[in-house]
């Protein structure tokens, strides 16, 4: 069984240290190493078996270090192994921890909403800027065309500056990237570099990029969320095989559970081979999942835009450049 990179061996070895501790209370080497274990696994489970992003990971094991010595002492041997038990903790805990996380930020937005009374005006709008909206025209597009793609490229390339007072205010190094910008071939490749990962731009950074071009945001909008249609089979295809290893996993759980019941030799023998390949299928999909990048390829881009391949590829490399020069 390969959980977290623990094989069988492993882990087996490592339900032996749990009941041993469980007895050898006092045994404070055995503790430590258990409890580091268990660490590593509250930390790492969560992003493998895909209940929470990478990036909150760290918190959830906070969130859980207070219990760790309580799941050493509540395991019991029997069906689960140690680890298997853990893995069950985190997809328990997880739920609790997502509708905490959404508690604290409904909360923080309540504070705020409560503190913005007596506020001037300006101030208020500032204080608000980190909980406002920044896909107010996320539904301004109900359905496109591909075939529009070019056109709105050529729009945002050769579009008049455009004005707005709801428009971003630009820091001094994003002034430094909007002024090379207004240079038509950095334009170029600035636009050609949005289209590659559409959807964290149209999600985070609409109307800071609309400021930085000078653009209307709704131009810039239907120009991202056209490019993010070709995303969508890359996300149901994901969601697929997301459901497929799940099957997998719930799969190797139930099997080691009968293993742990047989009593026959010749169904053993069965069993640990139905095991052993129904871990090879899952470790494949995860491998595969992992392997899905998710945004657009430079020759999608090529054929979406209708321009070289090569001109693609030059342009993100410049364009990179261009704004870690600017931006540091």
């Amino acid at each position: 069984m390969y959980i977290a990179g623990i094989s069988e061996k492993q882990s087996n070895r490592l339900t032996k240290a749990v009941l041993l501790l469980q007895k050898q209370k006092e045994n404070h080497v055995l503790h430590n190493k258990v409890h580091l274990i268990t660490q590593q696994l509250l930390y790492t489970l969560p992003s493998k078996l895909r209940l929470l992003p990478e990036e909150d990971c760290s918190e959830f094991l906070l969130y859980c270090y207070g219990t760790i010595d309580h799941y050493i002492a509540s395991y019991r041997e029997g069906n689960l192994p140690y680890i298997g038990y853990i893995t069950e903790v985190v997809r328990m805990r997880s739920r609790y921890f997502i509708a905490y996380k959404r508690t604290q930020i409904n909360k923080e937005r309540a504070l705020l909403e409560s503190e913005k009374k007596g506020w001037d005006e300006p101030d208020y709008e500032s204080c608000v800027a980190e909980v406002k909206s920044y896909t107010p025209l996320s539904s301004c597009i109900a359905s496109v065309d591909y075939s529009v793609m070019p056109s709105l490229f050529e729009q945002l390339l050769n579009a008049p500056k455009y004005h707005d007072a709801s428009q971003v205010k630009l820091d001094e190094g994003q002034k430094r990237l909007q002024k090379k910008l207004q240079q038509g071939v950095n334009r170029k490749r600035f636009i050609i570099l949005l289209a590659i990962s559409p959807h964290l731009t149209n999600l985070y950074l609409l109307e800071e990029i609309a400021s930085l071009l000078e653009v209307d945001a709704h131009l810039l909008n239907s120009y991202l969320s056209t490019a993010e249609l070709l995303l969508e089979k890359k996300r149901k295809c994901k969601q697929q095989m997301e459901e497929t290893s799940n099957r997998h996993f719930r799969r190797i759980m139930e099997i080691q559970a009968e293993l742990n019941q047989c009593v026959t030799i010749q169904k053993q023998e069965k069993l640990k081979n139905l095991l052993s390949w129904t871990e090879r299928v899952h470790r494949i999909k995860i491998e595969q999942i992992r392997s899905i990048e998710y945004h657009l390829s430079q020759s999608q881009i090529s054929l979406l835009l209708g321009v070289p391949k090569g001109t693609v590829a030059s342009s993100v490399h410049y364009i990179k450049a261009l704004i870690q020069e600017c931006m540091d």
